[in-house]
C-alpha cells in the first residue's frame, strides 16, 4: 500500500505499527500473526490496523519488507568500510555470528520469511532480491581483495559469496530448528575459518 500524501504524523504511526508487526512475527510466526495479536501489541484497534494497511497479508507483506530492507542495510559495512577487503569481511563474519549465537528474532525472522516464500510468490521475489543484494555486497568485496592481492580465492567471486552467504542460512537454520547449543564465539570462529579457506587471505 502506497504511503503518497500520508502527513508526517501518519508516517511516523505506521513505522511504529510496522514494527509491532515485526515483533508479533518473530514471537507468533508469519503464519499464525492476526490482526488482533497485533493490535494488542500496538494497543490500537484492529479497525487502525486495517485503515492502514487494508488486508493482513498486506500488512504482513509490508511488515517482512519493511525489515528485509533495514537488514539488508548490513552489507553496508562491506561496500563503506575504510579497512581493507578482509578486515571488512570479518566485520561482517563477527556480526552475523555474534547475532546468530545471541539467538536473535532477526534470524528466526529470516527463516521463517522463507518457508513463508515457498507458498508466496511475492515473498519469493522479495527473498530473491535480498539474497542477490548480501552475495552481490560479498561479491564486490571478494573482486576488490583479489585485485589488490589481498585474497587468492579457490574459485571466482560469485561462487565464493554464493557458498558463504549459503553458510549463513545453514548456520541459522540448524541453530534454531535443530536446537544447536554452539555460542556465539563458536560460530565466528567457524565463519573466519570457512571464509579463510575459501579467500586464502594474503596477512603482512
Amino acid at each position: 500500500m502506497s504511503t503518497r500524501g500520508a502527513t508526517p504524523v501518519g508516517t511516523e504511526r505506521r513505522v511504529e505499527l510496522l514494527a509491532a508487526v515485526v515483533r508479533v512475527i518473530a514471537r507468533r510466526g508469519y503464519a499464525d500473526t492476526r490482526f488482533q495479536d497485533v493490535a494488542d501489541e500496538a494497543g490500537v484497534a484492529v479497525g487502525t490496523l486495517q485503515h492502514h494497511f487494508g488486508t493482513r497479508r498486506r500488512m504482513l507483506l509490508e511488515a517482512l519488507q519493511t525489515w528485509i530492507d533495514e537488514t539488508d542495510a548490513q552489507v553496508e559495512v562491506l561496500r563503506t568500510g575504510q579497512a581493507d577487503p578482509w578486515e571488512r569481511l570479518q566485520v561482517l563474519l563477527v556480526y552475523l555470528g555474534t547475532r546468530l549465537g545471541e539467538r536473535v528474532d532477526s534470524w528466526r525472522m529470516w527463516l521463517d520469511f522463507l518457508g513463508a516464500a515457498l507458498r508466496d510468490p511475492e515473498l519469493r521475489g522479495s527473498g530473491r532480491r535480498s539474497n542477490l543484494r548480501w552475495v552481490s555486497a560479498i561479491a564486490e568485496v571478494v573482486r576488490e581483495g583479489e585485485a589488490v592481492g589481498v585474497f587468492d580465492p579457490v574459485a571466482p567471486a560469485e561462487d565464493v559469496a554464493d557458498v558463504l552467504g549459503a553458510l549463513f542460512d545453514g548456520i541459522a537454520l540448524r541453530i534454531y530448528a535443530l536446537d544447536s547449543d554452539a555460542s556465539g564465539s563458536e560460530l565466528v570462529d567457524r565463519l573466519i575459518h570457512t571464509a579463510e579457506a575459501l579467500l586464502r587471505p594474503r596477512t603482512p
